[in-house]
Order: C-alpha cells, then sequence, then structure tokens
C-alpha cells in the first residue's frame, strides 16, 4: 500500500501544465515544480497537492504526472490573518479529511498553511514543516518596520514550529534560528536545489566590459542600499551594477549612480541571460535562509560577493568560490566589488573554484531524496486510524 502525503503549499501549478518558468512570473518557490516532477517517480508514494490561490471560486482537482492537484479558494489575507488563519484552516482540514494522509507536508510561514499543525498535532498525525524564509529573524533586525501584516504572521511563526513533527530548512543557518524558536525540535537540512534549466548555461563574462549582478530588488534585508551605498563612493567605479528584482528603485532614478543599470523583474530566460554575462553575483544580504540566486550563480559557475548572514555562507568560501564581507559596511562591500571586478583572471579561478561541488549540492533530485527518506521514517509511525 502506498503512503498518502498532502503537501501543502503555494504550488504554481501552471508551471507544470504551460511551462511557465521563473521569478518573473511572480512565484518565488521556484523548486516546488521540479519537486512535483522529482516525486512523481518515486513508486511508493501517493502525492497530494493543497494550493490555496485567487484562480478559483470553488474547489478545483486536477491529475497530473500522476499527482492530485486541489486548488482551494483563497481567504482575503488581512481577514485571514486577523481571524489567526482560521477560515483557511477550515478549508485545508476539510480537504485532508477527505485525503485521509498518512502525513502532511507544510511549506512557508509566510504562508497559512501551518496553521493546520496544531489541529493534526492533536489527531497523532506525523507533519513537517518546511522552512523558507525565517520570519522570526526577519522581524529581529527590523525588516518589519511598518509592515503589521509581516509582524503579526511572524509571531504566528514560532508556535506553528512548536507544533511539527519535523522541521526542515535549506541551510545550517536556518536550522539555527529554528532550534532558537524551539529547542529539542526533530530538524532536517534538506536543501531546496536548482531548477535544471540552469546546469545547461555557459557561463561567458565578457573581460573587456566587467558587470556585477545583484538580485534582489529594494528590499532593506537584500542590503539594497548598502549596494546603492558603496556604489556612491568615489571614485565613480569603472564598471557597471545590472539590479534585477522588482520595487520602486525607478522613483529615485536620479539620484541613483551612473553605473547602475536598473532591470526590473525579469523572467528565467531575461536573468539566465545576464547570469551569463556578469562577472560576479553581489548579494549583501543582513538576512538569508538560503538566497536561489545565489544557488543559481553557483550552479554556472559565477563567484558570489555576499555576507556571512544567511546560508549562503556555508557554501560561498571566502577567497576561494567567492569573496565574504565582513563587516557588512558599504565601504568594505566597495572594497570587495573593486577588488573582483579589476581582476578577470582572479574573477574566472573563483568561478571554477568549488564549482563541481557546487553543482552537485544543489541538484534538483536531492530535495525529492532528502524529503522522500523523511516521509518513510515517519510513516513507520503513523496509524491508520489517523483521521
Amino acid at each position: 500500500m502506498k503512503t498518502k502525503i498532502a503537501i501543502l503549499a503555494d504550488m504554481p501549478l501552471r508551471a507544470l501544465q504551460d511551462g511557465a518558468a521563473g521569478r518573473g512570473g511572480g512565484h518565488a518557490a521556484t523548486w516546488l515544480p521540479q519537486l512535483a516532477h522529482a516525486l512523481s517517480r518515486v513508486g511508493d508514494l501517493e502525492i497530494f497537492w493543497l494550493t490555496l490561490t485567487g484562480d478559483v471560486k470553488t474547489t478545483t482537482v486536477t491529475d497530473l504526472l500522476g499527482q492530485t492537484f486541489y486548488k482551494i479558494p483563497k481567504i482575503p489575507m488581512t481577514v485571514d490573518l486577523l481571524t489567526g488563519y482560521a477560515l483557511a484552516r477550515g478549508k485545508l482540514l476539510q480537504v485532508l479529511g477527505e485525503i485521509r494522509p498518512d502525513i502532511v507536508h507544510v511549506w512557508g510561514s509566510e504562508t497559512p498553511y501551518p496553521s493546520v499543525l496544531a489541529a493534526l498535532s492533536k489527531r497523532s498525525i506525523p507533519t513537517i514543516m518546511s522552512m523558507q524564509g525565517i520570519l522570526t529573524e526577519y522581524d529581529k533586525i527590523g525588516s518589519f518596520r511598518g509592515n503589521w501584516r509581516l509582524r503579526l504572521q511572524s509571531r504566528y511563526e514560532r508556535g506553528w514550529v512548536r507544533s511539527a513533527t519535523v522541521v526542515t530548512c535549506e541551510s545550517e543557518w536556518g536550522l539555527g534560528k529554528v532550534r532558537d524558536m524551539a529547542s529539542g525540535i526533530d530538524t532536517h537540512l534538506v536543501e531546496y536545489g536548482v531548477n535544471p534549466s540552469f546546469y545547461d548555461l555557459t557561463w561567458n563574462p565578457d573581460p573587456n566590459h566587467p558587470v556585477v549582478l545583484y538580485c534582489g530588488g529594494t528590499d532593506w534585508r537584500k542590503g539594497h542600499d548598502l549596494l546603492v551605498a558603496a556604489l556612491r563612493i568615489p571614485p565613480v567605479p569603472s564598471w557597471k551594477c545590472w539590479i534585477a528584482g522588482g520595487g520602486m528603485i525607478s522613483e529615485d532614478a536620479d539620484r541613483l549612480p551612473g553605473n547602475m543599470e536598473v532591470l526590473g523583474n525579469l523572467n528565467w530566460s531575461q536573468l539566465q541571460d545576464r547570469m551569463s554575462r556578469a562577472w560576479a553575483l553581489v548579494l549583501p544580504t543582513r538576512a538569508d535562509t538560503s538566497p536561489n540566486a545565489v544557488k543559481e550563480a553557483r550552479v554556472i559557475g559565477m563567484p558570489v560577493i555576499t555576507s556571512r548572514h544567511g546560508g549562503q555562507s556555508g557554501y560561498i568560501r571566502d577567497g576561494e568560490n567567492g569573496m565574504i564581507v565582513d563587516p557588512l559596511t558599504p565601504e568594505e562591500l566597495r572594497k570587495a566589488m573593486d577588488a573582483l571586478l579589476s581582476d578577470f583572471p582572479l574573477t574566472t579561478t573563483m568561478g571554477r573554484t568549488r564549482h563541481a561541488e557546487d553543482r552537485d549540492y544543489f541538484r534538483p533530485e536531492r530535495t525529492a531524496e532528502g524529503f522522500t527518506a523523511i516521509y518513510r521514517e515517519l510513516a513507520k509511525k503513523t496509524t491508520s486510524e489517523s483521521f
């Protein structure tokens, strides 16, 4: 008999149906479609995906890749948030009652999905909570100033973590923050891999046109302000900086450094084109579980300039495949960019260093392998009477 797994996540079903891809499509969890593909090759599991979405007015069911996908009408965020996700929780538990899964896997403390954990714990149903961001840490460093919704959401996170049977993170940095919230919790490191299309990309920077790519928009947590401040330090650098991502950068475009080109949101083909030509990726993040752009850069062989404040510090080795800026100040950031972007041989050497190891570490199949092992272990503890 197959083990039934219900996965509650913001799965972009159209990415599986129509081939839509990339963060430019408005979806950040780029690892979910490739996870569904990988799980379709696991014969002892029966997979059900539950997604809250504004695309439907009534629940719809689609069969694809040998899996079942439920699209459930989404509740307006403010209403749901203020009621502790009571309405979303009710809808999700109703569908779970119909499926009667052996294990429930919820994704992201930024979402309503973990709101079902306490109810499932009372029924002794094994659960997995996979972290995307660590909201408690982001709030601690001041990322949510002026955003009461995210501050309230972060308050729910600690209780959700404590209700899960297992919590997974894509970095040791993230797991450390989870353990700070709930000591003694059963935690597992499962890296969320890179989309296969990045493995086919050839890194081909022009030695005569030094350029660094930043992918993160105007998010204060990502360190955009530090980057702009670094670019304003005289003299004007001889190299260029591309800025990819959403946000309101354009409103102060007249005050931005002249060597900064604002690209806005890019789909994967556009992002990959820029990555293939940039000398390096820069991400002066103040806190990050394990940023997608850094993983993608290492898969294609780009060196990365970043901080120690996140999961990326676990695989970006200072002086080897990139540079760790510490202390994280505009002055130190500028020094690192000047050093790398003035030395093409150094850039290419760093790009090659640990490239094979990084490509293997971010294989998308590893994600499915990690979760499949957890599913099978938890299945030993479940009973047919759970629901």
